[in-house]
């Protein structure tokens, strides 16, 4: 009866991780956070956290201290009402959702336009941790190795993305 106690206790998930809805569907894991670099593409900063903590929470952390604009995606809509590390320094910006940008002037519609041309640098990286380095499902139990894991490819997509960018501007300056 103990070992059969014992082998129930030892398949429990993950306890670093939760579930999290979004949309109809359950989603169990947790999440990737990364700051980038809106000029270059490289990634300065990522940190991982359970699938239940709202992305808002993570904004301080992954801002570098050199910049004074942060720019997110949906998920970060009202980060400029939380408290802040340096509120009198740094603009907070976020992108609307798609469905309320339909509802804006020409002029708020190319602004946010621009947010998404310099948010794709994010949508970069995520592509090569994702589709070109194959990160697709957790490996591992908790947010510890999973999170040493996913700064080791984060560090040999810097690599891709710089060689990348040296190229451009070697490119463009010819």
């Amino acid at each position: 009866m103990t070992a059969l106690l014992l082998r129930h206790r030892v398949r429990q998930r993950m306890p670093a991780m939760r579930s999290a809805k979004k949309g109809s569907d359950w989603h169990f894991g947790m999440k990737f956070h990364s700051g980038v670099d809106k000029v270059s593409g490289v990634i300065h900063s990522v940190t991982t956290t359970a699938a239940n903590v709202y992305d808002i929470a993570q904004v301080d952390k992954l801002r570098s201290p050199t910049d004074w604009k942060v720019i997110g995606d949906a998920g970060y809509l009202g980060m400029d009402k939380r408290e802040s590390e340096d509120p009198e320094h740094v603009t907070h910006t976020a992108a609307k959702r798609y469905s309320q940008r339909k509802k804006f002037p020409e002029a708020k519609v190319v602004q946010e336009k621009r947010l998404s041309s310099i948010r794709c640098k994010v949508e970069h990286a995520f592509h090569r941790i994702k589709i070109q380095f194959g990160y697709r499902k957790v490996r591992y139990r908790g947010l510890a190795k999973n999170t040493a894991r996913l700064t080791m490819l984060a560090s040999i997509a810097n690599m891709f993305t710089a060689l990348c960018y040296e190229k451009r501007t070697k490119m463009s300056f010819a």
